[in-house]
């Protein structure tokens, strides 16, 4: 029978060798224990389990508790796998991130397979309170502003995503087969039994260059890319250790500021804090750091196309492999509060009208 992790006892102890500093180190027996760690949204679901590793150093007889994570899902074609993504953030960004991040104690060199140093989660995400949201939105200020205009530097990064430039084609081709996909398969109903939100994702596809022509202008810095409470372990001090990484890129920065807040309301229903003060506290950070600032109107249309583009860079590929079991009516309901009913609204304010 074969074992159950997909990584070898030498991958392993090699690891924890480098991570100890400890080049007698021993791994005696490994055991799978409930993960604390969150597996993404549902957008981006991927395969999380603990392990308790007992090992041994001379005499000596100690253990530790790992998070195993196995990323779900093919990786589109022409770009970097998510687990190389995410590998490639902790070994080469870490130490120039403004937040702390689990350390990575083995990969896989595809990204099939991570090892992370186990993390508590001491305050759930259901648990989180206004001051958590508004602290969570100022680390995202942070990094942005660690990164800001910094898109030509970060190309040496290759690994990284960049959906708004030379991965735009791959993610509109995907969106485009994805529409198909709905519509061949007349699912979900929340979707494919609309005319008028049919008419409107079409617009959305068609018009991917018009919707990324403004969010392109802006200056580009470091991305988390799915950054929200169930990617983050909250401490009872308040710090708040980011995890995740498998969706970074290089981009501006409302994308990530519009993840946040709409995956969290998709996951977690009503929040605490609502969504313009939020926002109010990014661009006021922005402001304070990098004397960055935008008109009102001139916000709320950027708002509207990073809202339309990220549900054409992500949101329509989940929806088209998305399966009755997971899309119940209550998954349903809520996926339309939380994002469709808003994409729609933006589509109607900001898309090119064309007469028939």
């Amino acid at each position: 029978m074969n074992p159950p992790w997909p990584f070898s006892t030498a991958e392993l102890t090699a690891g924890l060798r480098r991570y100890f500093a400890e080049p007698t180190l021993r791994v005696v027996t490994l055991r799978e224990q409930p993960s604390t760690f969150y597996s993404g949204t549902t957008a981006t679901p991927t395969r999380v389990r603990g392990l308790r590793v007992d090992y041994a150093v001379g005499e000596h007889a100690l253990n530790m508790v790992c998070a195993v994570k196995e990323p779900q899902g093919a990786s589109r074609a022409g770009l970097a796998g998510a687990g190389r993504r995410e590998a490639g953030v902790y070994r080469a960004l870490a130490g120039q991130l403004p937040m702390p991040v689990p350390t990575l104690i083995a990969a896989d060199p595809a990204g099939e397979w991570l090892i992370f140093e186990g993390v508590d989660i001491e305050v759930p995400p259901a648990e989180w309170r206004p001051e958590h949201y508004h602290h969570a939105v100022r680390l995202l200020a942070e990094l942005h502003e660690r990164f800001w205009n910094l898109g030509d530097d970060l190309a040496a990064y290759t690994w990284l995503a960049r959906p708004l430039t030379g991965d735009f084609e791959i993610h509109v081709f995907a969106a485009a087969q994805a529409l198909a996909k709905l519509i061949a398969d007349d699912w979900p109903p929340v979707v494919t039994r609309s005319t008028e939100t049919l008419r409107a994702l079409g617009q959305i596809v068609s018009q991917a260059d018009h919707i990324a022509a403004p969010l392109r202008a802006l200056p580009f810095t470091l991305l988390h890319g799915n950054f929200w409470p169930g990617n983050a372990a909250l401490q009872h001090d308040g710090e708040m250790v980011v995890y995740d990484w498998r969706l970074a890129s290089v981009g501006p920065g409302i994308l990530d500021v519009v993840a946040f807040i709409f995956n969290s309301q998709w996951m977690l229903g009503a929040l605490p804090v609502g969504s313009e003060a939020l926002i109010t506290d990014y661009r006021a950070e922005l402001q304070r750091r990098l004397n960055v600032d935008w008109s009102d109107a001139d916000w709320q249309r950027l708002w509207d196309h990073a809202l339309l583009w990220r549900f054409l860079q992500d949101t329509l590929a989940w929806l088209a492999s998305v399966t009755p079991a997971t899309f119940t009516p209550h998954a349903a309901e809520s996926f339309q509060h939380a994002w469709l009913a808003p994409v729609l609204a933006a589509a109607q304010r900001r898309l090119l009208k064309f007469e028939s």
